[in-house]
């Protein structure tokens, strides 16, 4: 047989533990053990590998107070078993050299056989004589440990093995009386509590230390204060107090060993519960039912120093019991604390706390701290792997990491300030109707080591909710975020996004939305919204669509402000706000790509300011009256640009300022382009540029530069007479978008300022108020004619004519319900629009001209003198067409020189300073075109 079997032989003990081998092999090393000429073992409860040895008068002397082979209390006898009167009173003299040796060790077979069970178990409780301490079965077949006496107040006990089989086990503190009872196991052995452990007698403080490891599958604890289970090793500090008293402090010094608790858990009302272990691994129930803020279930994994304070009474809630020592970083040996689907805690307040650099928490069973906190540190991650934690108070994670999924709730405030979050699926909630508590993520100025991502989860605070984040940045994809009150994101860079599953929003319920960030905050297919307000102060802002979902940022009983030092990108979204809305940007661009593009401020006023250029692209921006609180603020909508204003069209969209009940002012230290789009105001509109101002009309030019094309032809011959034919077409083009005319309205009066003056295509009207136009160049005004004309004749003994037309004129078209004044700087012109005031009108210019543009209208007739020789009579007539400055009801006083060029000067009274010349007086002729051979040629001249 290998020599593995055998046991160890020493002074102190024999055998160590069998319980991890085969029955035959615990059977011989009990009899080998009985056997020995140094030593003897005793079979101690359920098992034979005693790590104690007894002597055979030992046995002889448990078998006399046993008689039902209940459990046998090993004694250690610190001499050998040879040369004593008490062992050849037995049986003789027992030696080496012995040469009765063969009977005798028949009788000791013989005896030992008696101990040796059919079947075998780990051993119970053994002392392992190195404290005063003794175990006796109660009347109930319980184990009774009957302590030792204590050392200002703590009772030490020593085991070589301590394990509480299902029948549970007694501490008999009834004599000694002590407040701390510290069972250490001594040998190589784990223990396993299965069973509850009851002090009889005064309630104590239970300590229970060993360091090979400690199972509790089943546990539980009556009449007990403060509850340590460690596998530290078991030192102490005595010290005299200032009033003069020996005070014995436990200390544990813990760097191996792990406890776990298995499916039947461990439970007890404990004032607390120390689990302190190198590794913790929870696969069961851990109950605490002692409900008190105070009273804790709390798990220590790593390296770490515990010093139990012993003057603490067991009754004692108030003062700490244990407090904790860095003893420096240990290697960690994977998760520090384990928390299976199956395994919970419940207590006052729950604390995990791993001392191990690097050692995190996984959690995937329950914790509920039912009156205090939740509390997490470890310089490793928490993983939450589908796991709930909830604490009537504060939830707080001090960890690296805070990772995966589950639930997180705070009957008032949860923290976590973790260095990475990465969640998803999860679902953090603070405080309750009676209770506002707070969500916060980070800490003010804190660097996370990765981006900060919360996916597909929810956050929900009846107090306020706070992420804070030093960098690299917070992303959140389809995640809820609800808070009664504030909602403060103090952060390096922001993302919120959607996918299929959904879109994120954050909502402020009765308070205001505050994002701070030097970075980029971007909103994708995702709503803010401030009830009280919203505010965004970033590097730059970006809102756009995903999957048709329109971004949101909006505050719907409060104001909007956005401020980018950067760029502000407005795509597909939408800003709105129940009072008034700022806006700010580097460059400003809003855009109606695919959906619909608002900024609104349905009770207050708009206001956006672009350092470079403010682009609106078929977007709707609307208010109602001005911001009184902001002195920036000149109307319902205010635009400024440091360089140009350009509110354009979209293929499907016109672009659109809309002054509900107030002013609409516009200034640009560039251009004014308002391009098939509109800009109006029930107030005033005052637009102010340092370059141009446009409102403009596209059109695609027609055919040969739009200049009639005549043109001839002959035929067939007939005797003398040939078919001659003759015509005339012209080709103004057309306009793509004619729904799309540009407009600058306004209700009470209209200002226009700008370098050049260019309105082609366009209508400047205002209903019940005056015009002023100031270009420091020129002032353009300009009809868009379109359409076609054709004219032609054919000719050979009769003629036919065919005339058709469909020119006509778009925009150009400026009318003011009251006085009209236009001033430029060195050319002011009309052509083929409409110049109109109700009103006097005063233009002042170098040079006025008065410009019309060729029309053309066709006749056409069937019957009648002209159509008898022929088979149709036709005619197409040119004509002069716009061109006209018109007073209705005023005088029109040109500063200047007037010049007519088709067009016309009219009103009450008309004065040039100058002179008014008549380049081309307005007309109408017919085209005319003939045919010389025909007998009815004559007919047509």
């Amino acid at each position: 047989m290998a020599d593995d079997w055998l046991p160890p032989m020493g002074l102190s003990g024999c055998c160590t533990s069998t319980a991890s081998k085969p029955v035959i092999h615990q059977r011989l090393v009990a009899l080998y053990c009985c056997f020995s000429p140094r030593t003897f073992i005793a079979p101690c409860e359920a098992g034979f590998g005693c790590s104690a040895c007894c002597s055979v008068r030992a046995i002889a002397w448990s078998v006399s107070r046993s008689p039902s082979i209940g459990p046998l209390i090993c004694r250690r006898h610190e001499r050998r078993a040879t040369a004593t009167s008490t062992h050849q009173a037995v049986f003789g003299e027992v030696s080496v050299q012995s040469p009765h040796r063969p009977v005798q060790l028949a009788v000791l077979l013989g005896l030992c056989a008696v101990f040796i069970p059919p079947v075998a178990h780990a051993a119970g409780i053994v002392p392992d004589g190195g404290t005063a301490t003794t175990v006796t079965t109660g009347t109930n077949g319980r184990p009774v440990v009957n302590i030792a006496p204590s050392t200002a107040g703590v009772s030490h006990n020593t085991y070589t093995s301590f394990n509480v089989g299902t029948a549970g086990a007694d501490l008999n503190n009834a004599a000694v009386r002590a407040r701390t009872i510290v069972n250490q196991v001594t040998s190589t052995d784990p223990s396993r509590i299965q069973g509850n452990i009851a002090v009889l007698g005064p309630r104590a403080n239970v300590i229970i230390a060993n360091p090979n490891g400690i199972t509790v599958d089943g546990g539980s604890f009556t009449n007990t204060g403060n509850v340590a289970l460690s596998t530290g090793q078991v030192s102490f500090n005595d010290f005299t107090t200032g009033a003069g008293q020996l005070q014995r402090n436990v200390v544990l010094n813990t760097g191996a060993g792990a406890i776990t608790i298995g499916p039947g858990g461990l439970a007890g009302a404990m004032l607390n519960l120390e689990l302190i272990a190198k590794q913790v691994r929870v696969a069961g129930a851990v109950q605490n039912s002692f409900t008190d803020a105070n009273s804790k279930v709390r798990i220590v994994a790593g390296n770490s120093r515990a010093e139990i304070d012993t003057s603490v009474s067991p009754t004692d809630n108030l003062n700490p019991w244990v407090t904790y020592s860095s003893t420096g970083s240990g290697t960690p040996l994977g998760l520090a604390i384990d928390i299976a689907s199956g395994g919970s805690l419940t207590g006052g307040r729950i604390e995990l706390l791993v001392t191990d650099q690097g050692a995190g928490v996984r959690h995937a069973g329950a914790a509920l701290a039912t009156a205090g906190d939740f509390v997490v540190s470890s310089t490793g991650d928490l993983q939450l792997a589908g796991g709930s934690i909830s604490a009537a108070n504060d939830v707080l994670i001090g960890s690296a990491g805070l990772l995966g999924n589950g639930a997180l709730a705070a009957g008032r405030n949860l923290q976590a300030s973790a260095n990475k979050v990465h969640l998803d699926g999860a679902t953090l909630s603070a405080g309750t109707a009676a209770q506002a508590g707070s969500i916060v993520i980070g800490a003010s100025g804190q660097v996370h080591t990765e981006p900060v991502t919360i996916d597909h989860s929810t956050l929900n605070a009846t107090g306020g909710i706070g992420l804070f984040d030093g960098g690299p940045g917070v992303s959140m994809t389809a995640t809820q975020l609800t808070a009664a009150q504030n909602v403060v994101a103090q952060v390096a860079s922001l993302s919120l996004g959607a996918d299929a599953s959904g879109a994120s929003r954050w909502t402020s319920q009765q308070g205001t939305v505050a994002i701070t960030a030097p970075g980029a905050v971007q909103v994708a297919g995702s709503t803010i919204d401030g009830v009280g307000g919203t505010t965004v102060q970033a590097g730059s802002i970006a809102l756009s669509a995903v999957n048709g979902t329109a971004a949101t940022v909006q505050s719907s009983g409060g104001d909007v402000v956005l401020n980018a030092t950067g760029a502000y990108a407005q795509t597909d979204s939408n800003v709105i706000a129940a009072g008034n809305v700022t806006i700010h940007g580097g460059s400003v661009n809003i855009a109606a790509a695919g959906l619909p593009a608002s900024v609104a401020a349905a009770n207050g006023g708009v206001l956006i300011q672009s350092d470079a250029d403010l682009v609106n692209l078929g977007g709707l921006i609307q208010g109602k009256t001005r911001n009184v609180g902001q002195s920036a603020s000149e109307g319902a909508v205010t635009l400024v640009a440091g360089g140009s204003v350009r509110n354009d069209a979209t293929a499907a969209t016109q672009a659109i300022v809309f002054g509900q009940n107030d002013d609409v002012v516009v200034r640009a230290g560039g251009d004014i382009v308002n391009h098939q789009s509109r800009i109006l105001s029930n107030g005033k509109l005052t637009l102010a540029a340092q370059g141009d101002v446009f409102n403009t009309l596209d059109k695609t030019t027609g055919a040969h530069g739009e200049q009639p094309v005549a043109w001839t032809s002959s035929g067939t011959r007939w005797l003398f007479l040939r078919n001659h034919s003759a015509g005339l077409d012209v080709d103004y083009g057309s306009i793509p978008q004619t729904g799309q005319v540009p407009y600058f309205v306004s209700q009470t009066g209209t200002a226009i300022s700008g370098r050049n003056v260019r309105n082609v295509g366009g209508q400047v009207l205002s209903n019940g108020g005056d015009i002023a136009i100031a270009a420091a160049n020129v002032f353009h005004n300009e009809a868009l004619p379109t359409g076609s004309a054709h004219f032609s004749r054919s000719c050979m003994i009769f003629c036919r004519s065919e005339a058709s037309s469909t020119v006509s004129t778009t925009g150009g078209a400026i009318s003011a319900g009251g006085n009209l004044s236009i001033r430029a700087g060195a050319l002011a012109e009309n052509i083929g629009g409409q110049v109109l005031s109700i009103g006097s009108m005063t233009v002042t210019a170098p040079k006025v001209r008065a410009v019309g543009i060729t029309g053309y209208t066709a006749l056409a007739r069937e019957r009648g003198f002209k159509a008898f020789f022929g088979d149709t009579w036709a005619r197409l007539y040119a004509a002069d067409v716009g061109g006209s400055w018109f007073a209705i009801g005023g005088g029109l006083t040109i500063n200047g020189q007037g010049q007519i060029e088709g067009g016309s000067f009219d009103g009450q009274t008309v004065t040039a300073s100058n002179g008014i010349v008549t380049v081309r007086a307005k007309s109408r002729q017919p085209v005319s075109i003939e045919s010389r051979v025909g007998l009815t040629s004559w007919l047509w001249q």
